[in-house]
């Protein structure tokens, strides 16, 4: 990131770039196609986006006109903003169709969306999101879509890196068309994007890129995001299978505390992120300033049923970062004990944060071992 491709510009695509000066970068370039392509299993890919939104509104950009008519998850169901909110409706003109979802157990409704799908004939299907406990019924939905001539979309922001390690289904093997991502989540880089397609969608993606969205497109973080790539590819299974414990015992200890953890019947997630509910204690915007007065960073997030932006009850937690840091299954219950001393305690956060600060100190960042394929302190 502090590279000095931070200050060159490289507007274009390989081979075709309007400034000089780009030689060494483009082979970074190519090589990074390459790689995320091998990953990913995908046909094409342009890692040039510099946000998951951004790379969401190439694609409508590029497949759909005001007017059209896409289907998503609500908001409140786990989808980004940018897959079902401002951005379509408002920006793009499109009609924005939900599909049914049962809150209960935070799953898509298969048959009732196959019937809103063949009656509604949207021109994309938007899977994926921004709270993605489990899996979804791409292949059930992308067979309908196949069907109706719709492109599957999946924003596969939040569960990249698990997609890289086998560890959440692929998408493109259950029938998507176009995967969108960002590099900063379950992928330990810089906050920028990718957009992965089948090759009959390139063309329309790359000519979108630029001109349309981009100029200079970030340099420094392209190849941060190729260099993350290549550490997931040789160490990122030993990284996943860490986070992904993290959070299930993470889940558990704030359970066994008193917190409401949805999904129980489910083993509450099966990806590196959780949900609470909140509400019967206190609100969420206030529970995330008094977490966050105490060093613990969280955020307030919509849960299925809620209405308003403002009045939203449930917390998102997730262990990427404090698995990356070298936090395994039994810190999680001392994590989970600080969550219980600020919401259900009501401790004074400045005690709290002094352990905190002490706790975080214990922890060494890890190195990854690639032979035995587990951590070594």
């Amino acid at each position: 990131m502090k590279s000095d491709f931070g200050n060159r510009v490289a507007e274009g695509w390989i081979s075709e770039r309007v400034f000089p000066g780009s030689q060494y970068y483009d082979q970074i370039e190519k090589y990074g196609m390459d790689l995320v392509c091998d990953i990913f299993k995908a046909e094409f890919a342009d890692i040039r986006p510099i946000s998951g939104s951004m790379a969401n509104m190439i694609v409508f950009s590029a497949f759909t006109k005001p007017g059209d008519t896409i289907a998503s998850i609500s908001i409140s169901s786990g989808a980004h903003i940018s897959m079902a909110g401002y951005a379509p409706k408002n920006v793009f003109g499109l009609r924005v169709i939900e599909l049914p979802f049962n809150n209960d157990d935070l799953a898509i409704d298969i048959d009732k969306s196959i019937e809103i799908i063949r009656r509604e004939k949207p021109k994309i299907l938007v899977l994926g999101g921004s709270v993605l406990l489990f899996s979804q019924p791409v292949k059930e939905l992308s067979k309908v879509c196949k069907e109706i001539g719709a492109i599957v979309l999946f924003d596969a922001a939040h569960v990249a890196g698990l997609i890289t390690t086998g560890d959440f289904p692929n998408p493109f093997d259950d029938g998507a068309d176009i995967v969108t991502m960002t590099v900063c989540k379950t992928i330990p880089g810089p906050q920028h994007a990718f957009i992965l397609s089948r090759a009959n969608l390139s063309n329309k993606i790359k000519k979108t890129t630029f001109p349309g969205f981009l100029s200079g497109h970030h340099l420094h973080e392209t190849v941060a995001s190729v260099l993350v790539m290549e550490e997931m590819k040789i160490f990122g299974k030993s990284y996943i299978d860490q986070v992904l414990k993290n959070a299930k015992a993470l889940a558990v200890s704030l359970s066994d505390l008193g917190f409401n953890v949805l999904a129980k019947s489910r083993g509450y997630t099966d990806t590196h992120m959780l949900l609470i509910d909140i509400s019967p204690v206190i609100s969420a915007p206030d529970a995330e300033k008094l977490l966050e007065s105490a060093n613990i960073i969280v955020n307030r997030n919509l849960l299925p049923g809620d209405s308003s932006f403002l009045k939203p009850s449930g917390l998102r937690v997730g262990t990427p970062e404090m698995t990356r840091l070298g936090a395994k299954e039994s810190d999680m219950g001392e994590i989970a004990s600080f969550f219980k001393r600020v919401l259900l305690d009501k401790e004074n956060t400045d005690n709290i944060k002094n352990d905190v600060i002490t706790f975080r100190k214990r922890l060494k960042k890890i190195q990854y071992s690639y032979q035995e394929n587990e951590y070594e302190e």
